[in-house]
């Protein structure tokens, strides 16, 4: 199943340590790219764009709602966003 995610930056997480995109610097910013390309090369995403300011979306692919939460739980930056999950039709 196809989803889309919507990624906020909770309430207290600083604004360095949520930016995801690729002119961000920081230490774990090159953790974050690696993760999210080999995840887009395991077909586990399909894309994902960045927000300006923080946070983005992205299109995800999982077979249960279980898998789809494991995967979120995965990502570096888990404990620095809050999601939004909408399930797509085809």
């Amino acid at each position: 199943m196809k989803s889309l995610l919507i990624r906020k930056p909770r309430t207290g997480a600083e604004a360095s340590d949520c930016q995801d995109d690729s002119r961000s610097q920081g230490a774990g910013s090159e953790q974050v790219k690696e993760y999210v390309l080999s995840r887009v090369k395991d077909k586990a995403i399909d894309c994902t764009y960045p927000f300006r300011g923080g946070g983005g979306c992205s299109i995800a692919n999982a077979d249960s709602t279980d898998q789809l939460n494991e995967q979120l739980s995965a990502s570096p930056m888990a404990l620095f966003y809050k999601y939004e999950i909408r399930a797509l039709s085809d």
